[in-house]
């Protein structure tokens, strides 16, 4: 009994060490990227598109920008510009991808595939307390 005891206090104690020094080395993580609109566009003219809103909002660039909006119940359209003038878009009408458009805010990641025919195939919103918020 005494054995099992033990055995319990060292686990309890191991895990408690384990959460203080690996939480402590996560706690306040912040992304430290450019947060630039990045664009790769594959030789078939399917591609990918992603880009942080607040870092692009307050950061340096003039020109980058990337978006989606969803314009009736099943419709979207997602465009992106890189600073470097790179442009890439796709349009497609799904309830179910238009869903995620909907839960974009200023502090989010959008990234947006589309397929050689120009139609949006994935669309992934990610909220994080990483990223920087839009300021102003």
């Amino acid at each position: 009994m005494k054995q099992q005891k033990l055995s319990a206090s060292l686990v309890a104690v191991a895990a408690t060490f384990a959460l203080g020094v690996f939480g402590a080395a996560f706690a306040g993580s912040k992304y430290t990227g450019t947060g630039n609109v990045s664009i790769t566009k594959n030789a078939d003219g399917s591609g990918v598109a992603m880009g942080y809103f607040g870092h692009i909002y307050n950061g340096p660039g003039m020109k980058q920008w990337i978006g989606c909006q969803r314009y009736d119940n099943t419709g979207l359209f997602c465009h992106a510009r890189t600073e470097a003038d790179l442009q890439a878009s796709c349009s497609v009408n799904s309830s179910f991808l238009a869903q995620s458009v909907s839960s974009i805010s200023p502090d989010t990641r959008v990234t947006f595939h589309w397929n050689a025919q120009g139609v949006c195939t994935r669309i992934v919103v990610v909220h994080s307390s990483e990223y920087q918020d839009k300021q102003g």
